[in-house]
């Protein structure tokens, strides 16, 4: 009883043909599909929910550049909670030349 060639790089396919299996290769060739598929699936599942949570919003109002100049971003009033612009955002400080 010879092997035929196509079985001979694929094991599980192998051993279903020796164990009298007829459709042994073209079973193994499904499954390994739907492993595939699977894991396809699931990644693509997992890369969305992952980035659903992405948003280009911003956390307080006053790390957005646009709300600087309103007066909940002024001192006294965000000192308390330290959500003025300068607490949130680094700003680079002016060096003066001598």
């Amino acid at each position: 009883m010879s092997v035929p060639d196509e079985y001979n790089n694929n094991p599980l396919a192998l051993r279903a043909w020796q164990d009298g299996y007829e459709e042994g290769l073209y079973q193994c060739n499904i499954s390994v599909r739907v492993t595939l598929w699977s894991i396809v699936v699931i990644f693509a599942l997992l890369s969305l929910f992952i980035t659903a949570g992405c948003d280009s919003q911003y956390r307080y109002p006053c790390q957005d550049p646009t709300n600087t100049n309103n007066p909940e971003c002024k001192s006294p009033i965000c000192d308390a909670d330290e959500t003025c612009t300068e607490y949130l955002i680094e700003v680079p400080h002016e060096t003066k030349s001598r």
